[in-house]
């Protein structure tokens, strides 16, 4: 079905013509301005189309100039419904270098004319024409399953397709917007949706990531012809190239592929193929995560009700496949705090109802791990002292004792902060740590949550919980006692929070990051000579970053290498440095004050520092620096 994109202001006038096309057998993209052509043409490339001559110009060019200087083999058909064919209506659109002019786009003419022009077009690329690749070889094969769409309907295709490693494209159509998901090994790797709101400019804006005119800037680049979206927002300065644009292209996949788990209405069809690889850029996302955040943002809490129904007077349970789903199902720290709480010892009945608070919550996450395989439900509880726990031996022997209840709320907590968190933070070193370090913390923390450390209790539900910190443990070693390993994944945290918290560093720089932490240790330990040094290596390695400057302006103020009258010269000089990159660097404020302080200017450091602390209210470098100025004030 070829796509024609209607740009027309007149909406009687539109909406007429745009069902005569659609009657015709086309799929209609309809545009109410220049800008929204702009932005569909961009999105979508279609075969032909068709612009009323009155839209108003868009930046002093008409949309047909634009459309045809971005591309020079479109099919483009003026229409001028106010002057009918008169000479002052031609006179309009010469310049316009449409391939056709329609004086009433209302009657047949418009219809033969697209008709013709088409086939003229195919003609002309088919010479012959080409076995199908890419994308249209995929979509050309024979859908291997199709079905309408209801609530939870989608989910449970994406979770087959996971399971399955499936290769292929998901097509989800609804009303008059089309959605294609890439997956490949079962994992959605992109998407492309007809709908304007889910394109990753737009999508940008809506989240407060991206201004309007970056994005408008970014449409225009698209128009003359920037590759891709991506590449638009990056040459538009909207984000930086680079770790912080694929966090960004993550971020937005992971967000669709949750929106099409919401949708409730609908057709589906699966096209089985990866030839489509070479067409899309392949992006990495928890395979399973947008399921439930998908569903539990698009379906009400009946529908997990009604799934849950059966299973109800049953002891749910995490099963032995936990550990292994839980990168796929990235839980939040929520989520998994209460899949920790799934022991096998309550109904589900009684466990949902002890989550009073978070009702909707718990029903969907209960659902989502019975549908991933991470609980199972039994008839009865599976902690008794004769019943075996997933399927492993009774041990012979005597009887133990059981575990404290004390230590196992220890390690369910500790639980809580390891399996989340990152591989600095499952071993409980920072990012500057060195390899022995490394290996003290992984020894330390391998011992003290090894199952033989507990040998004498019984710990009951507490055994794949442990083996779960066991494995995490031991894959942060692996990755954090090799520099090369332990560089692309401290790349990969940085960037993942700069897109997590909005806050876009340029060009991030592992080395740099790790100089300024150890800075900062340093700095605690009250070794300014060496927080000096490594500051300033930060500084050499990102200088674009402020952060790093305020605070080598900030240890600069006890260098042992300054003369004691030097500092506050050498200090307001770096500090004046950071403000130029971030005017609003609170502690590079904070480090300009204390040098005006240690200069003799206490009443300028004062307002300073008032100033700052309107900036950062609660910032705590900022108060301590304030109280420290009225002292030598009074």
């Amino acid at each position: 079905m070829k796509r024609i994109l209607l740009a027309e202001a007149h909406g009687p006038t539109r909406d007429l013509v745009g069902s005569r096309l659609a009657d015709a057998g086309y799929e209609v993209l309809l545009a109410e301005s220049a800008e929204s052509a702009l932005e569909i043409f961009a999105a979508v490339r279609p075969a032909a189309a068709v612009v009323g001559a009155d839209l108003p110009a868009h930046e002093g060019r008409h949309l047909a100039q634009r459309l045809r200087e971005a591309d020079a083999r479109l099919v483009l058909l003026v229409a001028d419904k106010g002057h009918l064919g008169r000479a002052r209506g031609v006179q309009s659109v010469l310049d316009l270098h449409p391939n056709a002019y329609v004086a009433d786009p209302t009657g047949r003419d418009l219809l033969e004319r697209l008709e013709r022009l088409l086939a003229q077009a195919e003609a002309a690329r088919d010479a012959p024409a080409p076995a199908p690749r890419g994308i249209d070889a995929v979509l050309d094969r024979r859908a291997a399953d199709h079905g309408d769409v209801r609530p939870g309907v989608l989910p449970r295709i994406l979770h087959h397709l996971w399971h399955a490693s499936a290769d292929g494209i998901l097509v989800v159509q609804r009303r008059e917007v089309t959605r294609r998901v890439f997956v490949l090994r079962g994992s959605p790797v992109d998407l492309d949706s007809d709908a304007r709101a889910e394109s990753l400019g737009r999508w940008l804006v809506e989240t407060g990531r991206i201004r309007e005119d970056q994005y408008l800037a970014s449409i225009e680049l698209m128009v003359s012809g920037e590759p891709s979206a991506g590449a638009a927002l990056v040459a538009a300065g909207a984000i930086e190239a680079g770790d912080p644009l694929y966090a960004t292209l993550r971020a937005h996949l992971r967000a669709m592929v949750a929106r099409l788990a919401a949708l409730r209405e609908g057709h589906w069809r699966f096209h089985p193929g990866a030839e489509f690889t070479s067409e899309v850029q392949a992006l990495e996302i928890p395979p399973l995560a947008p399921i439930l955040e998908g569903a539990r943002a698009g379906l009400p809490v009946r529908h997990f009700a009604e799934a849950l129904r059966p299973t109800l007077k049953a002891f749910p349970a995490r099963t032995a496949g936990f550990q292994r789903l839980l990168p796929a199902m990235a839980l939040s720290s929520a989520d998994l705090r209460l899949a920790l709480s799934i022991d096998g010892r309550s109904t589900a009945r009684a466990w949902l109802e002890g989550q009073q608070d978070g009702l909707k919550d718990a029903y969907a996450l209960l659902w989502f791990l019975s549908l991933t395989g991470a609980a199972a439900f039994h008839p009865s509880p599976t902690e008794t002292s004769d019943t075996i726990l997933y399927g492993d031996a009774p041990r012979p022997g005597r009887r133990k004792k059981p575990l404290p209840e004390e230590t196992a709320e220890a390690l369910r907590q500790a639980a809580l902060q390891m399996l989340p968190g990152s591989y600095f933070k499952a071993l409980g070193v920072d990012i500057a740590a060195g390899i022995e370090e490394v290996e003290r913390a992984y020894h330390e923390v391998a011992s003290r949550f090894h199952p033989d450390t507990f040998a004498e209790h019984d710990l009951g539900g507490l055994d794949d919980l442990l083996a779960q910190i066991q494995d995490k443990v031991n894959a942060a070693y692996r990755v954090l006692a090799n520099e090369e390993k332990r560089r692309a994944y401290l790349a990969y945290l940085l960037s993942r929070q700069a897109a997590e918290t909005g806050r876009r560093k340029p060009d991030v720089v592992p080395e740099a990051e790790i100089a300024l932490k150890r800075g900062e240790r340093a700095l605690r330990q009250r070794r300014s000579g060496e927080a000096v040094a490594a500051f300033r290596e930060a500084a050499e390695r990102n200088p674009r970053e402020p952060e790093y400057l305020a605070m080598l302006a900030f240890a600069t103020l006890k260098d042992p290498a300054h003369a004691p009258e030097d500092r506050p010269r050498a200090v307001a000089r770096i500090a004046r440095r950071a403000l130029s990159l971030d005017p609003s660097c609170v502690r590079a404020i904070v480090s300009l004050a204390l040098a005006e302080e240690a200069g003799g200017n206490a009443s300028a450091a004062r307002k300073r520092l008032l100033a700052a602390l309107k900036l950062a209210p609660g910032n705590e470098v900022a108060k301590r620096a304030l109280q420290r100025v009225n002292r030598v004030r009074r």
